[in-house]
């Protein structure tokens, strides 16, 4: 990938996005104008909307003069706009709005909104990998289980990251023994069957590497499979544990959890014809069975420390 200078950025942002929804956006389309103008990049075309006007400014985007497009919002808002712009031409720029904002990790992105639009501005773009379920498409991961039902029956929360992971961790081992495994069966691309029993599944875009901290970052956003993570932890003690490894980076050496790769998945649940399903920080549920499809390469992202 080599840099290349955007001169002419469509910016649409989610104004109910984490980090702008107490304070409003217009403070923050200043300060957007502000660098654009000072980056000597007069043509930028900026946009704060709900979350039900996304797709509508996105198109906006998409039949203008712009060279690329910027999302500022979450991992949901992330999501609408890779569903809308795979394969549309235009690369897709990324701007951290949300609470954990794991697309913009994996991308490299600053995690500063200033630093991170003086960061797109020379991008270099990359074609990336994408997961699709229920006709929409998925940057990071899919999530199965009690974690979707547990966050299913929440407040949503809005605002700083760490506060969030601790309520949401305390509430998890509180009540995780309580819910009842699924028992599951994945049908994989080659035919192959897997019968598995597990209370959480986490599907992931590619592969995660094992690193110390809270947040995962994938191997590689292009490897042209994805992985299925699935616990087998029966007791709250073993996902303690695991939750442990997680945070040291050794995870992957747990024997509760097993793992695969695959390209079109198949998954139904034993009794259950709905499911609660977590997919890029959006909860909804889906009919049974399931059906997962990587589609490699689908769109152009820009991401900064790639390069």
């Amino acid at each position: 990938m080599t840099p290349h200078r955007w001169k002419h950025p469509a910016v649409v942002l989610n104004s109910e996005a984490g980090a702008i929804a107490g304070s409003g956006s217009a403070k923050l389309v200043a300060g957007l104008h502000e660098i654009f103008i000072g980056e000597d990049i007069t043509g930028a075309e900026i946009e704060a909307v709900p979350g039900s006007e996304i797709e509508n400014a996105l198109q906006r985007a998409l039949n203008g003069p712009a060279d690329i497009v910027i999302i500022g919002g979450g991992d949901g808002t992330v999501a609408s706009a890779v569903t809308l712009m795979a394969g549309r031409g235009k690369p897709l720029g990324i701007l951290p709005l949300g609470t954990f904002n794991l697309a913009a990790r994996d991308l490299g992105m600053p995690l500063d909104w200033k630093e991170a639009t003086l960061a797109l501005i020379d991008a270099p773009a990359l074609d990336v990998d994408l997961l699709e379920m229920g006709g929409r498409l998925y940057f990071c991961l899919v999530i199965l289980g009690f974690y979707p039902t547990l966050v299913m029956t929440r407040p949503k929360y809005r605002g700083n990251w760490f506060v969030k992971s601790w309520k949401l961790g305390t509430e998890m081992l509180a009540s995780v023994a309580a819910f009842p495994p699924l028992h599951l069966t994945f049908v994989n691309e080659e035919g192959m069957v897997i019968h598995q029993r597990s209370r959480i599944v986490l599907i992931a875009n590619n592969d995660y590497e094992e690193l110390f901290g809270l947040f995962p970052r994938r191997k590689s956003l292009d490897a042209g499979y994805f992985t299925v993570y699935i616990s087998t932890h029966r007791t709250r003690w073993g996902l303690i544990r695991s939750f442990l490894a997680w945070v040291i980076g050794r995870w992957k050496q747990d024997r509760e959890v097993s793992y695969f790769h695959a390209t079109d998945l198949e998954i139904s649940v034993q009794g259950e014809r709905r499911l609660p399903v977590m997919s890029d920080g959006e909860i909804s549920k889906h009919r049974l069975p399931l059906r997962i499809v990587l589609r490699p390469k689908a769109i152009r992202v820009l991401a900064p420390r790639l390069s």
